[in-house]
């Protein structure tokens, strides 16, 4: 990652998140990526040999500063050196882009406009993080769980059975009632599913 302010600091989130081994160049951090345990910080100005060639070097960069010309340098050493690169909001020096990340629990919807609209996509997956609370994580671990029964009931059934607990009306009363709806949907699958 190559930067220290709230971009960085979001997508460096991200990485840790995704268990990646983050190393952080920037001659001022922001002062949270003190939080992260495991995170390296070089407190410096980037430098070529961030990305060396041959063994040892990064698997992608990150970059998110406000220096034009200092994106334009890391994306071509990145190419030269074959290492994927994302600069941020700007994607003719991407590699790959990355979408708008709503998450909770196992429950994952990203938002992508190709790179053409960040702020865009950026809009729409605040959007559809506010819309989605906690309860849609709940149920999704409920879900996961229940799923290896819910295999034994065929298809047309199964289908049916989910139509209740995936609705609007169960996330309702998931926010209402938490770990009581739970319980009560748990149990009403499985005396939906036949013992093995």
């Amino acid at each position: 990652m190559v930067g220290g302010g709230d971009v960085a600091l979001q997508k460096t989130r991200d990485l840790i998140a995704a268990r990646a081994r983050v190393t952080v160049v920037a001659t001022r951090f922001r002062p949270e990526f003190r939080k992260h345990k495991g995170l390296r910080r070089l407190r410096r100005a980037f430098r070529p040999g961030d990305v060396p060639a041959g063994p040892g070097r990064p698997w992608l960069v990150v970059a998110a500063t406000d220096d034009e010309a200092l994106h334009a340098r890391i994306a071509d050493l990145c190419r030269r050196r074959r290492v994927w690169v994302n600069v941020v909001d700007r994607p003719a020096f991407c590699d790959f882009i990355v979408p708008s990340v709503a998450r909770r629990g196992p429950v994952t919807v990203a938002v992508s406009t190709g790179g053409q609209s960040p702020a865009l996509a950026k809009f729409i997956g605040g959007k559809i993080r506010a819309s989605l609370g906690p309860e849609v994580g709940r149920l999704g671990r409920l879900l996961a769980d229940l799923r290896p029964a819910l295999r034994r009931l065929p298809m047309a059934e199964r289908r049916e059975l989910l139509s209740c607990f995936v609705s609007d009306g169960a996330l309702a009363e998931i926010r209402r009632s938490g770990a009581a709806a739970l319980r009560r949907y748990k149990k009403m699958i499985l005396n939906s599913v036949p013992r093995e």
